[in-house]
Parts: C-alpha cells; sequence; structure tokens
C-alpha cells in the first residue's frame, strides 16, 4: 500500500468516525458509536508505524495497564472498549481545530494582532503576547497559538526566546479554566456530571486573568533580564491593527462562540459535537471572506474546494493525539474497574481532615502527576471515576472549575504535553526544558494561588445558587 492511498484510507476513515460520532450524539444510534469505535482502532493500526516513537512507547504502555487492570477482575474487555467510545469526543475536537487552522493563518485580522504583538516595547510585550496567546487560543486552539511562533524561532537570542515562549504558552494555557475549545475543558465537563459550562465560565475567565497577571508580575519579579541586546526588538508590523480590522476579529470571534454556545446551551449538545457542527461551515465562510478582502494577493487566500481538500490531508497527522487520548482512556477506565470507588473515598478523606484539604489533594495530585509524565487527561478520567463530587462531598462545580484551571498549567509542566512538546519543536528546546525549567516554578506558585481562589469560592457559596 502506497503512503497516498494509505493517507488517504486513514483520512476517509477519521471523516467516518466523526460523523458516526455525531450521528450517535444527536439520534441516540448506538451502532454508530459502536462502530466509530472499532474504527479508531483500525485507523491507529493503519498509522501507527507514522506515530512518534515517544507517544508510541507512552500509548502501548498506557494500554496495556488498562488490559491488565481489566483482567484482573476478569473483564479485559470492558476498558478497552468504555475507553475507546469516550475517546470519540475528542477527535471531534482535533478535527475541529484542523478545519480552523488554515483560514486562521490566514486570516489579516488575526495576522494584524501577530505583527502588534511582535511589534510592542520590551516594557509591555511580555504581557501583550500573554493576552495576544491566551485569546487566539481560547478561540482557536494551537491553531491560534502557531500564529505566534515567528517571534520564538532559532534565530532569536535564547533568552528572549525563553521569555517570549513562556508568555505564550503561560498565556494560552489560562484558557482552560474557561474556553469550551479547549479538549481539557471538554474532557472535564464530560466527566463530571451534572455541570454546565455556563456555570463555571465566569468564574474560569476571572481566573484566566488571574493567571495572565500573574505570569507577567513573575517575569518582572524573577525571570526579566534588563541587558538591552536580550530584550529590544527591531520588528516592525507589516498589518497595523486598525479599529475596523479589530472590530472584525471581535465579530469572528463572538460569531464562533456564539454559534457554538447556542448549540451547547439551546439543544443541550456536548462542546464537542457542537463545534464539529459549527468549525466546517464556519471554516468555509471564513475562507470564503479572506479570498474576498485579499483579491490583490491571492496568495494569502485559499478556495473551498482548496480548503476541504487541505483538511482531509492533514486529518491522518493526528494519529499521534488520537494514540494518547484512546490509551489514556483505556487505562483511566481500566483503572477505574480495579479500585473499589467506597474504600478509595474512605482513603482519601482518612487522608483529609476536611473537605477544605480534599481540594488542594485533587489538584496538587493534577500538577504533580502531569509534572512525571502522566498526562492530565489518565488523572481527570481516573479521578472523576472514582472520587465522585457526591462521594467526597464538594460540589461538582468546584471539582470541575479545579481541574479546569490545573489542567492547562499540568500540560505546561507535562514533557509530554502537545503544547510543550509543539513548542520543543518550534524553539528547539528540550521539552524537559520547556516543562521543568520554563514553566515549573511558575506552575507551583499558580497551583498555590488557585488553590486558595477555588477554596475562596467554595467558602462563599459562590455556586450553591446552581444546586
Amino acid at each position: 500500500m502506497t503512503r497516498i492511498s494509505r493517507n488517504s484510507l486513514s483520512a476517509g476513515l477519521f471523516l467516518a468516525i466523526c460523523v458516526l460520532t455525531i450521528l450517535d450524539a444527536l439520534f441516540g444510534i448506538e451502532a454508530a458509536g459502536w462502530t466509530a469505535a472499532i474504527s479508531v482502532v483500525i485507523f491507529l493500526i493503519l498509522e501507527f508505524t507514522w506515530i512518534a516513537n515517544l507517544q508510541r512507547i507512552v500509548g502501548l504502555v498506557l494500554i496495556a495497564l488498562g488490559f491488565i487492570a481489566g483482567a484482573l477482575v476478569n473483564d479485559f474487555l470492558t476498558p478497552i472498549l468504555d475507553g475507546l467510545r469516550r475517546t470519540l469526543p475528542f477527535l471531534l475536537l482535533f478535527a475541529s481545530v484542523a478545519w480552523l487552522q488554515i483560514p486562521a493563518n490566514l486570516s489579516p485580522g488575526l495576522l494584524a494582532i501577530r505583527e502588534t504583538a511582535l511589534a510592542q516595547p520590551p516594557g509591555r510585550r511580555f504581557a501583550v503576547i500573554g493576552l495576544a496567546g491566551h485569546y487566539l487560543g481560547v478561540a482557536f486552539n494551537l491553531a491560534g497559538l502557531s500564529l505566534l511562533t515567528p517571534m520564538v524561532g532559532r534565530d532569536t537570542p535564547p533568552k528572549l526566546r525563553q521569555r517570549l515562549g513562556r508568555a505564550m504558552i503561560q498565556g494560552f494555557a489560562a484558557g482552560t479554566s474557561w474556553s469550551p475549545f479547549y479538549v481539557g475543558t471538554a474532557v472535564i465537563l464530560a466527566t463530571v456530571p451534572g455541570v454546565r459550562w455556563i456555570e463555571v465560565a465566569p468564574a474560569g475567565f476571572a481566573l484566566a486573568m488571574i493567571l495572565i497577571g500573574w505570569s507577567w508580575c513573575y517575569d518582572r519579579l524573577f525571570v526579566r533580564r534588563q541587558d538591552a541586546s536580550e530584550t529590544r526588538t527591531d520588528h516592525a508590523a507589516k498589518i497595523r491593527l486598525t479599529p475596523k480590522i479589530a472590530g472584525n476579529v471581535i465579530f469572528l470571534l463572538c460569531s464562533l462562540f456564539g454559534a457554538t454556545v447556542i448549540l451547547v446551551e439551546g439543544l443541550l449538545l456536548s462542546i464537542p459535537v457542537s463545534l464539529a457542527i459549527v468549525a466546517p461551515p464556519f471554516a468555509l465562510i471564513w475562507a470564503w471572506r479572506i479570498s474576498r478582502e485579499n483579491t490583490v494577493d491571492q496568495s494569502g487566500s485559499i478556495s473551498s474546494k482548496e480548503l476541504v481538500q487541505s483538511v482531509f490531508q492533514k486529518l491522518p497527522d493526528l494519529r499521534g493525539e488520537v494514540l494518547l487520548f484512546a490509551s489514556a482512556n483505556i487505562m483511566g477506565v481500566g483503572a477505574a474497574t480495579v479500585i473499589d470507588p467506597e474504600a478509595a473515598v474512605a482513603w482519601l478523606t482518612g487522608i483529609a481532615s476536611s473537605e477544605l484539604a480534599l481540594v488542594p489533594l485533587l489538584m496538587g495530585g493534577m500538577v504533580l502527576t502531569s509534572m512525571i509524565g502522566l498526562h492530565p487527561v489518565v488523572y481527570v478520567v481516573l479521578v472523576t471515576a472514582v472520587f465522585t463530587p457526591d462521594a467526597i462531598g464538594i460540589a461538582p462545580q468546584i471539582v470541575a472549575l479545579g481541574m479546569m484551571a490545573m489542567w492547562g498549567q499540568g500540560t505546561n509542566s507535562s514533557p509530554f504535553s502537545a503544547t510543550v512538546l509543539y513548542m520543543s519543536r518550534i524553539t528547539g528546546e528540550s521539552n524537559w526544558a520547556i516543562a521543568w525549567r520554563w514553566n515549573a516554578p511558575y506552575v507551583l506558585t499558580c497551583t498555590i494561588i488557585l488553590i486558595a481562589l477555588i477554596l475562596g469560592l467554595q467558602e462563599l457559596g459562590y455556586f450553591q445558587a446552581f444546586r
């Protein structure tokens, strides 16, 4: 089988998985869901040799652990089948990002934001880049973050590259506190029962702004060098961010958020399913508008046919993410089948002297396990399956918000997360250095701040109105 035919077959299979998952979600067609789950296995078999070695090793280890856990209770198929079913919604998110990434990289408005951020003087550049990374990320995930990568290329001085890279990904990671377009947000809202996005989004947005503000303060207090050769920039913005362009960008973001939230809150669909329905037509309309605006330079445009073909070709590139999330869900479900929930809750409450101590334990555990290489999705699946909010006596909104906020910090301090691996590829820095030297000290301080804020919300009874 040639590479082209394999790529086309894998792309068609991925597309079929998305369609079947949506059909199952909309119409409750159980057979569609199970067919999609089996198709994930076929997709991974086709793409296995093309997956990066590190991801293959981690994926196989997690699958083996899930299989062993199921075998211990004479039910080795349940972790695999349930884990695959749990993975399906997140494949919709990956596909949605693929649709949005191409027009995002061509949008004059988003390019103007990048150019404006790059041209900032040293005194406010870190804060502007952090905010740009945040707002581009909350709307377009890694597709938005990729717009800022020219500033951290390998030709940038090392110390400056580290500071600007930290600004980008720390602002980006804060988005998991509230944006429905992050995988972490979708995972947590899907696994913590009884929580709607609209309930936690306002408080999550406030947490995100605090995290970005602390990122800037942390840089000013502990990191920034006063050597002008390290901080100056000679970049001149090629595209000016005019009020008209800013208005167009705001309208664009509000349209994407609005259409998705209408489906989530109006039709009670999940975030991944809603975004999967919205993203393709939104991307096609967006690409059409870009082509209308770029009447002079058509090199910055893409036709609808070219967009569809490009997305189709890129779907197999998601093979690593598919393996990671499938294996993490399999391992999490498998561990949950072995652990006795009542005994586990009794053990946890025995360690914690009160409900106030449970929140720091859960949040701290998430970031520490991430730092040693365990992806946050494994922790979330395991914790929510065993330590349900009702069992431990904590409002589900508190559990969800705490984990949403910690997901971003966990991915920034995990050497194996997609964000860190992406930055490693762009900057040429070791993924271990990015996770542990660039981010870990900041992440630990953020953990303390977030725990204090979440405990404050709990003590104030902020979420009582939703119960």
